[in-house]
């Protein structure tokens, strides 16, 4: 005897519409983005998120939650002082200077 309490299941058709390449880039950037803006395990956390999501490559929510925090996340600034914060991403990683004198 089948219950009428539950709705029935959605239909499985196997077809779930694919991120473009810009929207992965863009979702990948705010993982980068949340690690260095976000302190802790939490901006570890959004960066796993965010990086799953682009990696999976399917939108397969349709609360739009990530994509709400991939915006949350690239509006955030990042301290310009923080010496170890690596830079914008696509820019090049300056080179570091060595300072210690060199044997001649």
């Amino acid at each position: 005897m089948m219950s009428t309490l539950l709705p029935a299941p959605p239909e499985v058709t196997g077809v779930l519409p694919r991120l473009a390449f810009q929207e992965q880039r863009r979702y990948r950037a705010a993982a980068l983005h949340a690690r260095r803006v976000v302190p802790g395990p939490v901006g570890e956390l959004i960066h796993r998120e965010l990086t799953a999501y682009a990696d999976f490559g399917y939108r397969f929510s349709n609360d739009g939650l990530v994509p709400r925090l991939a915006v949350a996340v690239l509006a955030i600034e990042s301290d310009p002082a923080t010496p170890d914060s690596p830079p914008p991403f696509g820019m090049p990683t300056p080179p570091r200077l060595c300072l210690r004198p060199t044997a001649r």
